[in-house]
């Protein structure tokens, strides 16, 4: 299996993507599940020959099938299983909080998982999509027409106001109120409105995905949960319980990172 991280050039698609990554594998054999764990991004996954099948709610599978196919996951706060089978050609694009609604004109952040969006929900101009993104086999040329696409596509009038949730810092709930002026009721509202989170889940989200950053077996747990905000070792250990269904040192040991931003395990 192959995996590459592209960061978008344009100033303006910074601001709502995140990413592109590009999955492939060409082992007709292959088969295997992969684990991908809580952020506080928004995925668009497209595949050519490929398509995603609901097995429970945290559970994927995904096969060869004709065509081209997509999927949109929302904001998730448990590991969710794809379980891979033959030959693969995916590439997602993983969005800033509300970066896909500003580009697409379409509110869909509060969903876990919308299945063919962009064949049943974008605009009929967005199936143009597959065919620009499938065009080249280079991951870099690939992201290059997406960038286009997206500008070309852009909306520039819209219904969403754009909020930099993942840029802003705050401790706890009460920082995020006077960071936004608003009551507990308004903030509430704005962030399960936004990403179908409480603004408490969000900031364990990202509090857990800082972590990672910092994540090494260097480090000692006591001063990592020290320096991510954690309130004791014990407190970050339950967290990563929470998240990953392992300690930090099980996490560690079985899983692997692209790029300090994707991490993933593959069993």
């Amino acid at each position: 299996m192959q995996t590459t991280i592209i960061y978008p050039n344009n100033k303006v698609l910074k601001k709502y993507i995140k990413y592109f990554l590009f999955i492939k594998n060409d082992e007709a054999d292959y088969e295997k599940s992969h684990v991908s764990y809580p952020n506080t991004n928004h995925c668009l996954g497209l595949y050519k020959g490929n398509i995603l099948t609901p097995v429970s709610e945290l559970e994927y599978k995904v096969t060869e099938a004709s065509g081209y196919h997509s999927y949109l996951t929302g904001i998730y706060n448990r590991p969710v299983t794809f379980h891979m089978h033959g030959v693969l050609d995916e590439i997602c694009i993983d969005f800033e909080p509300m970066g896909f609604e500003i580009l697409t004109g379409y509110k869909a952040s509060s969903l876990a998982f919308v299945n063919s969006i962009v064949e049943n929900l974008l605009r009929n101009e967005w199936k143009q999509i597959y065919e620009q993104a499938f065009k080249f086999i280079d991951p870099l040329k690939r992201a290059e027409v997406l960038e286009d696409f997206f500008l070309r596509h852009l909306v520039e009038k819209h219904r969403f106001k754009y909020f930099p949730f993942n840029q802003i810092y705050a401790k706890d709930v009460d920082q995020l109120q006077k960071v936004f002026n608003l009551s507990y009721r308004s903030l509430h509202r704005l962030y399960t409105d936004s990403m179908g989170l409480s603004p408490k889940e969000f900031l364990k989200i990202s509090r857990f995905r800082k972590s990672l950053e910092a994540l090494k077996p260097s480090v000692k747990h006591a001063h990592l949960a020290y320096d991510t905000g954690y309130a004791d070792q014990s407190h970050m250990i339950r967290e990563y319980k929470k998240y990953t269904g392992k300690t930090p040192q099980q996490f560690l040991k079985n899983c692997f990172t692209i790029d300090d931003n994707v991490w993933m395990n593959v069993y």
